[in-house]
């Protein structure tokens, strides 16, 4: 794959410290909406004792995402190895803001997850994961992808726990979480109720 291949975040990608410091890609990101695609609780990996973000096709879905412009790497096929790189079409996905880059002859893969599993006490949802992809969605597209974000994700009601303050979070690729940082997802959680 070359440069011209966008990944679509819809998880922890969205947040540049996840993105720099643990797939080493610093590339300015842009927001879309993409149809088709589902987001929920349904995702884990073998060597990790939680629950994390995985998408499946759905008709009518609106998935608020990034796109990523990265080489596919060893250590972002590692990240993702949970995921079966897939092709996506360009006519599916609205760019969120004026002034994008000509993007016609690009290349767009999602990562699908192999299985749908929701979460449950052994494979909880860990909240250092739900802050590192809300902090993604505010930097990528404000308050209004963030509230997106929580509203059309499925599975809120899987088991989570609250890990941001252990001496090592369940989530290995976090974002520091500011206190700043921790009220507003608070409050954007409250106000969604999940």
């Amino acid at each position: 794959m070359s440069g011209t291949d966008y990944i679509i975040g819809y998880g922890s990608l969205l947040s540049a410290y996840s993105r720099q410091t643990y797939s080493n890609v610093h590339t300015p990101v842009i927001p879309v909406m993409v149809t088709g695609w589902q987001r929920g609780w349904t995702t884990r990996y073998g060597d990790e004792a939680a629950t994390y973000l995985g998408v499946r096709p759905a008709e009518n879905a609106m998935l608020s995402a990034a796109l990523v412009p990265t080489l596919i790497t060893e250590e972002l096929r590692h990240r993702e190895r949970g995921y079966t790189f897939t092709p996506v079409a360009r006519d599916t996905i609205k760019l969120m803001q004026d002034g994008a880059m000509e993007l016609d002859t690009a290349r767009f893969w999602i990562v699908v997850n192999h299985e749908q599993l929701r979460a449950d006490e052994s494979h909880p949802i860990p909240q250092s994961y739900i802050d590192t992809c809300l902090i993604g969605c505010l930097e990528t597209g404000g308050d209004e992808m963030a509230r997106h974000f929580i509203q059309s994700t499925e599975a809120w009601d899987s088991h989570r726990v609250n890990d941001r303050d252990w001496p090592t979070p369940v989530y290995p690729r976090g974002t520091p979480a500011s206190p700043a940082q921790r009220a507003e997802i608070d409050a954007l959680l409250r106000i969604a109720q999940v």
